[in-house]
């Protein structure tokens, strides 16, 4: 029953978003466009797995982690630690902050969930908590529902960025042209991207550009995401950043 409502509400959202739509031709980025930020520090192979042991010292040390095996942990959770903190560094608010210490901070918050008693139940990254973790460091954010490609779009084109909560396939059942295409019998899990661009055709929105933190080769910095596959992999929830980020 609440996921039909949940369809009817975003069914009638798109059809509004539609409407407020501007009309723009071509590529459109945000300005100052967010530098890229993978949650893995590095470019790893697809070939890794959440077994894997990452121990590059260079990696642990930009990382901010006490040792491999908190970084191994982390590194695979921190998507939207990532988006954070790439908006952090646009706005001149992170101060020299690493992963790390953001990702304690957004604990601190109730951003993510190891226990629940002694089970270990790893839940997160929470968006009222990262938009909890955004408000601490002044940038003011807040969390929508019910959303499009439509108010994707409108968001950006108002210079906003966007943190966009979609389900994609893992990290060893993705294609390898940077096409977010999946490989048969692909397996898929949360992910959160942070929109960097848009292009369009008058009011038709053409694809999505995004900031991809899982530092995979062919998915990182300006991954265009087609409006069929953007459509496919959106959840309907976003991080909207009010505050614009404007140049100095």
């Amino acid at each position: 029953m609440r996921s039909s409502i949940n369809k009817i509400i975003t069914s009638l959202s798109g059809y509004i978003h539609k409407l407020k739509l501007p009309k723009f031709d071509g590529d459109y980025f945000v300005k100052p466009k967010p530098s890229y930020i993978s949650q893995f520090v590095g470019i790893y192979p697809q070939t890794i797995d959440l077994d894997s042991k990452m121990d590059n010292k260079q990696h642990i040390t930009a990382y901010g982690a006490k040792d491999s095996g908190e970084f191994s942990f982390w590194a695979w959770r921190n998507c939207g630690i990532a988006c954070v903190k790439m908006i952090l560094d646009a706005h001149e608010k992170s101060r020299g902050k690493k992963m790390m210490q953001l990702t304690r901070e957004g604990k601190d918050l109730g951003g993510y969930i190891l226990y629940e008693g002694k089970n270990f139940v790893d839940k997160g990254w929470f968006h009222h908590s990262l938009v909890s973790l955004l408000q601490k460091y002044e940038v003011s954010a807040v969390m929508k529902k019910w959303q499009t490609i439509d108010s994707v779009a409108t968001d950006i084109l108002g210079n906003k960025s966007v943190i966009l909560s979609v389900l994609v396939p893992g990290r060893k059942h993705i294609a390898e042209d940077g096409s977010f295409k999946p490989k048969p019998n692909a397996k898929y899990g949360g992910h959160l991207l942070l929109a960097t661009g848009v292009n369009m055709k008058s009011k038709q929105v053409i694809g999505i550009y995004v900031h991809d933190p899982r530092g995979l080769e062919n998915y990182q910095e300006d991954t265009f995401i087609s409006a069929d596959t953007f459509k496919k992999i959106f959840t309907s929830r976003t991080i909207v950043v009010e505050q614009k980020i404007t140049s100095h």
